[in-house]
């Protein structure tokens, strides 16, 4: 098997601020493991990303499972990642996003950044986005809206997006509206998901649940790694095989790049393990519930600029390619 890394997600920070009614570390069902907590280092974000950038690396997201604004020195991690040749992603929840702080990750590169924006109205998003401090949905109309004015003021090549998820598939149609009138006014990039079910962990109606042939997602045969700021047993860099494991996080690690090279955990034991899993049908428990297994093309929803279901953003690789090893 040829090694290459198109994409690394590398998380610099475990945290977030807001508790998602719809995610699986949701801090009101008990929140995500504490060894998962952690903010890694300037230092150990540039070595995991000149390790993967060895292998022809295009695009490094910086959010992973936790927020990544939560991180002050933001900017000069989206730097870092400039300085290998690489796009720097990041998708928030956009509380830190604006004034100078914002201003600053443009100004250092940033390529990408998508709001995530869950609940078409004040109290639906307050519902599913919960901040403790109320008014975030017009707070993130006005962010999203200075964000934008920036990047065409600079004349900066970022791509301003946001993310929507149907809360309730029986009112399809009227969410998707409500949405789609949100992210016109704004002239935004968008796309608009049915609500997942993350490694089954996520409660959702009969309604909401996927229906479709079950076969691996290709996922751990692709050239998409994924890297934790936190680790089990004081280890840091824990390397999971998506970030679709949220909420089983300690069920999932692969190897750690505290302790080794990312190709060498992608051709260790763990990682080979679970491709034979996945060749088998014989899927391990924090993979055989997740709804990425099911083949759905009416998962999204809607989107109003180019997207592959199955490609990743700012990548070549598309995950068919990688779904009949």
């Amino acid at each position: 098997m040829t090694f290459k890394i198109d994409r690394a997600v590398i998380e610099i920070n475990g945290g977030c601020n807001y508790s998602c009614s719809m995610c699986p570390q949701d801090v009101r069902t008990g929140g995500r493991h504490k060894d998962f907590l952690k903010k890694m280092s300037l230092q150990e974000f540039e070595d995991n990303v000149a390790d993967c950038a060895q292998y022809g690396l295009r695009v490094v997201n910086l959010d992973g499972s936790g927020e990544a604004t939560l991180n002050r020195n933001l900017p000069k991690y989206i730097e870092i990642v400039k300085k290998y040749g690489a796009k720097a992603f990041i998708f928030s929840n956009g509380y830190r996003m604006e004034g100078k702080f914002m201003r600053d990750c443009v100004d250092a590169g940033l390529d990408f950044y998508r709001f995530s924006w869950i609940g078409y109205d004040v109290e639906a998003y307050d519902k599913w986005m919960y901040n403790r401090i109320a008014g975030n949905f017009d707070n993130t109309w006005a962010k999203v809206k200075e964000m934008r004015d920036y990047v065409k003021e600079t004349n900066s090549d970022c791509v301003v997006s946001t993310y929507h998820l149907i809360t309730d598939n029986d009112n399809l149609d009227f969410e998707l509206d409500h949405y789609k009138r949100i992210v016109d006014e704004l002239d935004v990039k968008t796309e608009i998901w049915k609500m997942h079910n993350w490694s089954g962990v996520t409660d959702i109606s009969e309604s909401g649940v996927r229906k479709g042939a079950v076969k691996t997602c290709g996922r751990p045969f692709s050239p998409d790694v994924v890297i934790r700021a936190g680790g089990l047993e004081g280890k840091k860099g824990a390397v999971h095989p998506c970030c679709q494991v949220l909420g089983r996080d300690e069920e999932a690690v692969l190897g750690h790049t505290s302790e080794t090279d990312i190709k060498s955990i992608f051709f260790g034991e763990e990682y080979s393990k679970l491709r034979d899993q996945h060749t088998s049908g014989d899927y391990p428990d924090f993979c055989k519930s997740c709804d990425f297994l099911i083949d759905d093309p009416e998962v999204l929803v809607y989107t109003n600029h180019e997207r592959d279901l199955m490609k990743m953003h700012g990548t070549e690789f598309n995950l068919r390619d990688y779904q009949s090893e």
